[in-house]
């Protein structure tokens, strides 16, 4: 017997099951889909919506299918035969008529054909004792169907001291997710323009911050947006924007020019007088550093590229075949100190590599080759590279940055705005920085900081058809690593993009949470459904969803159960204009807004 504070028991029963088979999103193989028929009593049109989730009793006592409402459509039994072949007056009559009983309330021959789609899971239960478990059993022919009630929504769908950031829709229930462990397996935000991800990102952004202590977030910007979006956080909390233009040289320099540079959402645009206040504020506390970018672009010599000049020097027909047992010689060094340090192909060359060039020009001398042999001066060149990046500059670059990423003292930035509106630079700055962060974490493991980086507009940095001399190419290859194995050393990513399709597939693997909303091109939602197992109607249902309206999905992290979950994201404008309603009553010090 179910709980009946937590699952209402209805009149509704289980009608037919349907299967569904297409060919999968990559043309090579089908998919089915389950989809159950539920014929339920009209009256209970106002408790169904789409996303409603329904108990189905199985051949297993106690076991219930947990599905969720794709759809439902009205029905009456005067519509039943009702096709072209009727003569049209007749028709007419009866569609008048079954209009004139259901507006009077007679509705004994009217009820809901509900469609419904399992969500994975099955649920074991007996009274307050609920256990759901992945799997499938087959429902019973005409069996009952129970509704989730909020109280259930609550304990089962949502966590209770998770952190908000919406409503569940039609439900009235908070929406609470477990945000650390969203963010420990990566994020997802996809929808068409318009949908709000900015604002949700926005949003994730601010409530990690708050329920994250050791979490650092990097947002690489090339729409010049998240500053404003972001405006209060940047003000009140320690934080880096850095920018590739001139740094202002005052502070009304600075209000000029940043109010005139930053994308201003509609809703915020009567607080433009406060927002162009705020930037100064903001310049006056030395936040604002020029992000220095050589014009050639920041690159780093790693063991992979290093085998490779070796190797392609011992494979060249004009290398002399007295130098070609050293550059062996070199190649079995190499692999002898990586496995001593434990390094992979990835890491980056340092002074500590100085003793295998010293070793190996000192065999190569040995050997009688002349001073004037290819590989002296190969030598000579790699010891003037790892010298080089000894050099101690004063420009805040990528080194620099990364430093302060990656720096776990209190004081230092938790919040780094990037804004590179180049999309080459910004591809080069977000390869060099993923990179350049990673090797210093390898170098010196630590899980303080954790540091989240946020890239929207992610078809332009992991597009399907990367190019190197776009940079394209680059960028790509950091993401990869990022989310592949960016886990293990508290590197995490969040991306945010309107098209899937144009993405490296790579990269959308290692996604465990997806937040959804309006995606008009099927290949964008069947790619989805096939990836979390879920019908294709489910995805369909978010062509109806307004702005700020997401559909949940996610994989052993965010939520209690994997479940998706339909919801109203919080609006990020209202946290500004708390702040900036206070620091316009304050004529110059804000408020922190509350939460």
């Amino acid at each position: 017997m179910l709980n009946r504070e937590l699952f209402k028991e209805t009149e509704a029963r289980l009608r037919e099951l349907r299967v569904v088979t297409r060919t999968s999103a990559d043309g090579r193989g089908t998919v089915s889909f389950r989809t159950f028929v539920v014929e339920a009593p009209f009256e209970l049109a106002g408790e169904l919506n789409v996303g409603k989730l329904m108990a189905l009793e199985t051949t297993k006592p106690n076991t219930y299918l947990i599905t969720e409402v794709i759809d439902f459509v009205p029905m009456h039994f005067g519509l039943v035969n009702l096709d072209g072949s009727v003569p049209r007056e007749l028709r007419k009559n009866v569609l008048e008529n079954v209009e004139r009983v259901i507006k009077e309330g007679s509705l004994d021959e009217a009820w809901l054909e509900v469609f419904a789609s399992h969500v994975g899971y099955i649920m074991e239960a007996e009274g307050d004792n609920v256990k759901f478990v992945k799997g499938y059993i087959p429902p019973l022919p005409a069996s009952r169907v129970y509704l989730f009630t909020p109280q259930a929504y609550s304990r089962f769908v949502s966590y209770s001291e998770g952190v908000r950031i919406g409503n569940v829709l039609n439900e009235n229930v908070e929406l609470r997710l477990n945000l650390a462990s969203a963010i420990k397996y990566h994020l997802g935000i996809f929808a068409y323009t318009g949908s709000g991800k900015s604002n949700l990102t926005s949003v994730i952004i601010r409530k990690a911050l708050e329920s994250i202590p050791s979490l650092k977030v990097v947002v690489l910007d090339v729409s010049m947006e998240y500053a404003v979006l972001l405006l209060d956080v940047l003000y009140r909390m320690n934080s880096r924007l850095a920018i590739t233009d001139k740094l202002p040289a005052n502070e009304a320099d600075a209000e000029r020019r940043l109010v005139r540079t930053h994308v201003i959402p509609e809703e915020l645009s009567e607080y433009r007088e406060e927002i162009k206040k705020v930037f100064g504020e903001i310049f006056k506390q030395g936040k604002i550093r020029k992000l220095y970018i050589p014009p050639q672009g920041v690159s780093y010599l790693t063991y992979g590229d290093l085998i490779a000049m070796v190797r392609q020097m011992i494979e060249d027909k004009y290398t002399s075949s007295s130098q070609k047992p050293i550059l062996q010689l070199m190649i079995q060094r190499i692999d002898e100190f990586m496995r001593d340090k434990k390094l992979d192909r990835d890491d980056v060359l340092d002074e500590s590599f100085k003793e295998v060039i010293n070793e190996v020009e000192l065999k190569a001398r040995e050997s009688g080759l002349r001073e004037t042999a290819t590989v002296f001066s190969f030598l000579s060149s790699l010891k003037a590279y790892l010298n080089s990046s000894d050099i101690i500059r004063e420009d805040y670059d990528i080194d620099a940055l990364a430093v302060e990423i990656l720096d776990s003292d209190e004081s230092s930035p938790r919040l780094f705005v990037v804004e590179v509106p180049n999309l080459e630079e910004a591809r080069l700055v977000a390869s060099s920085l993923i990179n350049n962060v990673f090797m210093r974490r390898k170098k010196l493991y630590s899980n303080k900081p954790q540091v989240l980086f946020v890239l929207d507009e992610a078809q332009e940095f992991i597009p399907i058809d990367a190019r190197q001399k776009d940079y394209s190419e680059a960028s790509s290859l950091a993401v990869e690593r990022l989310l592949r194995h960016g886990r293990k050393y508290f590197l995490n990513g969040l991306i945010s993009t309107q098209r899937l399709a144009y993405l490296n597939t790579n990269v959308l693997q290692q996604i465990h949470t997806y937040f959804l909303s309006t995606l008009p091109r099927p290949y964008d939602r069947q790619l989805i459904a096939e990836t979390f197992g879920v019908s294709d109607s489910l995805l369909e249902r978010t062509l109806d969803l307004e702005s700020g309206q997401w559909l949940l999905m996610t994989f052993k992290s965010a939520l209690p159960e994997d479940i998706p979950v339909f919801f109203k994201a919080e609006n990020n404008s209202d946290y500004l204009k708390n702040f900036l309603e206070g620091f316009r009553s304050s004529g110059k010090r804000a408020q922190n807004p509350s939460t």
